[in-house]
């Protein structure tokens, strides 16, 4: 009997559920249910197939997607066969591995994870102990390279471009790479990279993984950068049995090095690959998916799908017109009581989406000031208040002794001018700060310390001591009890019993939930570090955010879903962002942001703009987002829709596309008026090199060289 005829499924998921070997791209729309197809394709290779679970990995991008697939699993199979399913996220997966064959790269499994703020301090410290003068580059645009450096492989595949700071970066990188290595740290790249590494010099350790994982499932694979995607081909280079899924119209993480040729080019980098598409949407209105088609048709680089729905028609894409943002604000947070009002909706079905988090705090005011609850995901956690990062620098301790900056943080409020002769000695000898600390006795003429501080060196390592023996019998939750004890009774000035309130129930949950699942290893402390800063690599805020409207910028809201979605500040300069104009690559993933926040809507997508808005230290008049103007109007109904003055007699006018043959562009013609988003309204005084660029004098810009073929221009008709 097959256990799949037990599930209602269509027959586009069936026939890509039942169709097994080899490489398989699933071109998944917005809303079409990608997630029951890889947790039911799991069940029939287990159960119809007889796949042994153990060789079997699937990979997602968050921990969220990994639970969510864990629990659908689990409850369609037996506890055995879930067990031995590989699933988690590439940083979870591939760290494990790590831990399990670090002998082979030279470092400890019990290796620390840096977060961002762990990284910039290092750097930080690197740029001082060198005092190298002229540099051109910040601290953070020094870690962003640094990650492209890792994400890109320039260092294993050699391909590393030259730059004006390439020579700096160079030694920044080994110098950073040397101290992590020392403190047997990795940061969340380095997880990646390194996984390269052990496959790319040991091809036995290759081939023993090519063995055990001979289906590969990967979810949300348009989001793979270079990194990820060289160890998928390792992995599946014998047994080809890749299974992907992804949606080209979401790919929205470039930033951060996703590549969206992976996608695109899937059948050129596997051959005879099938391909599928799953093209029903089960979340939003008709109304809101044809809008969302509209929109991302404009995308010339794009996998070809037309999404559809059986869903009701519902209500029109409603577009609103504002002055300032205090009146955007206002009206959204009218807009939320009125529609709870009528359809006795949570605050929970309600979402606020925005391009930069700047945006939300006139948002935060208007809430405020109307007494309605919110939650903004992706602002700062309780991982970052001070006192708990404390905390988390002894447990950090506590699992790898030689974590440096975990513990000159533990010695911060210690003598500055000892820890910095403990600095000194240590790079000369080449011994861990926590060694020689722990060996006071043996350096305490050379440190010149007296016996007062002798002796609380030495009791802060007995104490640490102490709990690293306690946390290899008893899980987190009992050694982070224990910590929280010690730092009371010696710190009761710096610390309160309520500051690791919020923390400890955290962990404790935690422990509950993995002794659920019979995991004692994942319920260590051990296990909770890594997993805690696998998570803070996703942004996850550990809040409490029951019947909140939820406030977040565009990018966090990729993989959520809610009854009504307000997307605000839809301008010229901010959505699409000022950086991506010009540049129709970044235009066209600004346009892929946009749709991601169009298919959050399930019920109601309500779009706001302002013509003026005080930003970044300013008050700016922007036009309206292009993206508003690409929306057919039979998709939209606009109130209070106040076109800016310069722009009311263009909006009906066709957009002259340079490349397409059938397009106005005979018409411009000197003497044409013409209107620029950025420019404004302006008269062509001359066309040059082959009427390819255009010499206007705008109204309020000047003078202006426009390439036509880069430039959205409408023509007065």
């Amino acid at each position: 009997m097959n256990p799949l005829n037990n599930f209602q499924l269509n027959n586009s998921q069936r026939k890509i559920i039942e169709t097994i070997d080899g490489p398989i791209l699933v071109i998944a729309g917005a809303g079409s249910g990608k997630t029951r197809v890889i947790t039911h394709r799991i069940v029939h290779m287990i159960q119809n197939i007889g796949i042994p679970p153990y060789n079997i990995l699937a990979l997602t991008f968050t921990q969220k997607a990994a639970r969510e697939m864990k629990n659908r699993i689990s409850n369609m199979i037996n506890t055995t066969e879930f067990y031995q399913i590989t699933l988690g996220t590439f940083h979870s997966i591939f760290s494990s591995i790590l831990r399990k064959e670090s002998h082979w790269l030279g470092f400890k499994s019990n290796y620390t994870i840096y977060d961002h703020k762990d990284s910039e301090n290092v750097i930080k410290k690197i740029l001082k102990d060198i005092n190298i003068e002229n540099i051109t580059l910040n601290c953070k645009e020094i870690i962003k390279r640094i990650s492209e450096y890792k994400n890109n492989l320039y260092y294993l595949l050699g391909n590393k471009k030259k730059s004006e700071n390439t020579e700096f970066l160079t030694k920044i990188y080994k110098i950073y790479t040397k101290r992590c290595f020392k403190a047997n740290a990795l940061d969340f790249d380095d997880i990646l990279l390194y996984t390269n590494y052990l496959f790319f010099y040991f091809p036995n350790v290759l081939e023993k993984y090519q063995k055990k994982f001979k289906y590969i499932l990967i979810d949300e694979y348009q989001d793979t950068n270079l990194s990820q995607n060289t160890i998928i081909k390792n992995l599946v280079s014998k047994h080809k049995n890749l299974f992907v899924v992804g949606d080209d119209a979401q790919s929205i993480y470039a930033f951060r090095g996703a590549d969206i040729s992976n996608i695109l080019n899937f059948h050129l980098d596997y051959k005879n690959a099938k391909i599928f598409r799953l093209e029903q949407n089960y979340r939003s209105t008709n109304y809101i998916v044809q809008a969302s088609n509209n929109i991302i048709s404009f995308n010339k680089n794009q996998i070809l799908k037309k999404i559809w729905t059986n869903n009701e028609k519902g209500e029109k894409v409603k577009i609103y017109s504002a002055t300032t943002e205090v009146e955007e604000a206002e009206y959204i947070t009218s807009s939320i009581l009125s529609i709870k009002r009528k359809t006795n909706l949570r605050y929970e079905n309600f979402a606020i989406l925005y391009r930069a988090n700047i945006q939300s705090h006139v948002v935060e005011y208007s809430l405020k000031k109307k007494n309605i609850p919110y939650h903004i995901y992706g602002s700062i956690s309780f991982e970052q208040r001070k006192e708990i990062r404390d905390f988390l620098a002894y447990l950090r301790i506590i699992v790898n002794p030689n974590d440096e900056e975990s513990f000159l943080r533990i010695l911060k409020n210690t003598n500055q001018k000892i820890v910095k002769t403990i600095l000194s000695l240590s790079e000369k000898k080449e011994i861990t700060v926590y060694n020689i600390v722990r060996n006071i006795e043996n350096y305490q003429c050379l440190l010149k310390i007296n016996n007062k501080t002798k002796i609380r060196f030495e009791n802060l390592i007995f104490t640490i001591e102490k709990l690293r023996i306690s946390a290899e019998q008893y899980d987190a939750y009992v050694i982070a009890k224990k910590l929280v004890d010690f730092l009371l009774n010696e710190n009761s000035k710096n610390y309160k019993n309520e500051d690791f309130k919020y923390i400890l129930d955290y962990i404790l949950q935690y422990v509950k939930e993995q002794k659920k699942l019979k995991n004692n290893v994942n319920a260590s402390l051990f296990g909770f570090l890594q997993n805690f800063y696998l998570e803070i690599n996703e942004n996850i805020n550990h809040k409490d955010e029951r019947n909140k409207v939820s406030l977040m910028t565009v990018h966090l809201s990729k993989g959520l879903e809610f009854s009504i979605v307000f997307i605000v500040g839809l301008e010229e300069n901010l959505f699409p962002s000022k950086s991506s104009l010009g540049n129709h690559l970044k235009i066209e993933e600004e346009r892929r942001l946009f749709y991601v926040a169009l298919t959050r809507a399930k019920k109601k997508a309500i779009l706001t703009y302002t013509k003026y808005r005080f930003i970044w230290g300013e008050k700016k008049k922007n036009a309206p987002s292009r993206f508003i103007d690409e929306l057919n109007k039979n998709f939209i109904d606009i109130e209070n829709h106040r076109y800016i003055s310069d722009k009311k007699n263009f909006f009906s006018l066709n957009y002259l596309n340079y490349e397409n043959q059938n397009s106005k562009y005979l018409e411009i013609k000197k003497g044409a008026k013409v209107f620029h988003k950025n420019f404004g309204i302006g008269i062509i005084l001359e066309l040059q090199n082959q009427n390819q660029i255009a010499l206007i004098k705008f109204k309020k810009s000047g003078k202006k060289r426009v390439l036509i073929k880069l430039n959205k221009l409408f023509i007065e008709s």
